[in-house]
């Protein structure tokens, strides 16, 4: 534990940090509609330089329109970074963006695109340990996609920490973990959302609620577009899964309203 980065991702900043943290993660991963505006961003990046924090953007899977719109924000707020703070991308869209315009800013893949096997009823499943050892791996774990993102020159992948164990990151590759909340689903539909036109949602946006299954005991989170799992066990050796960074989301849970059931019983 002491040779691990500690981040936290934050939507809203204190005063005072929290302890134990040495960057911070913002923005948003998996709605555009949540990426903060452009003020906002640079104001959390003075936040962090303030406190003597690293800096991370956030940035979300989009579709058509908004990388349309990510671009226009991305003008103006990339000459304004500085070479060590981070970009994090959670749609390959949005990679030649922010390369036409800066070439020097690291990116990071977020874990939208980490390919991870999800969902709670994995548990459930009787696996010889060959299919074990596959539902513990995502995108990145093998041969060719290590070769990818050594072309794009990216060396760090975001994973959620799954209930069923993970497998070890190349040697080349660096990876960061979420926590307590890994990601299951995540849509364009969201339950919050009252229009389909290309506009912003109103905020903030619905509260987080939860939902049950008689398919599994294992409680889901609804975040706007996006289910979540609840998963504070730690893996057991960061070293050999090439982990050297955790993310902490202390925000998430306080949000939390009441509960739907999956099946409708």
């Amino acid at each position: 534990m002491a040779d691990l980065e500690s981040a936290c991702f934050l939507n809203d900043l204190p005063e005072q940090p929290p302890v134990g943290c040495s960057r911070l993660y913002y923005g948003a991963e998996f709605c555009f509609w949540r990426l903060p505006s452009c003020e906002n961003i640079l104001a959390a990046r003075s936040w962090a330089r303030h406190v003597g924090w690293h800096f991370t953007l956030v940035t979300p899977v989009l579709g058509e329109d908004e990388r349309l719109r990510l671009d226009i924000l991305l003008q103006t707020l990339l000459p304004e970074l500085e070479a060590g703070d981070e970009i994090l991308i959670s749609d390959w869209g949005a990679l030649a963006l922010i390369r036409a315009i800066r070439d020097d800013l690291t990116i990071i893949l977020g874990r939208a695109l980490s390919g991870q096997k999800r969902g709670p009823r994995i548990l459930d499943m009787s696996l010889t340990p060959e299919q074990s050892a596959y539902f513990e791996r995502g995108s990145w774990h093998n041969h060719d996609a290590v070769e990818l993102l050594a072309e794009q020159m990216i060396e760090r992948i975001e994973q959620d920490n799954l209930l069923q164990g993970l497998a070890p990151l190349a040697q080349t590759l660096k990876g960061s973990l979420h926590l307590p909340y890994a990601m299951v689903a995540s849509s364009r539909n969201c339950p919050f959302r009252t229009s389909s036109e290309c506009e912003p949602c109103p905020a903030p946006c619905g509260e987080v609620f939860t939902l049950r299954s008689s398919e599994t005991d294992v409680l889901l989170y609804q975040d706007g577009n996006t289910q979540f799992l609840h998963n504070d066990r730690m893996p057991e050796n960061f070293a050999k899964l090439g982990i050297d960074r955790i993310v902490k989301h202390p925000e998430f849970i306080r949000y939390c309203a009441h509960t739907e059931l999956l099946d409708g019983r």
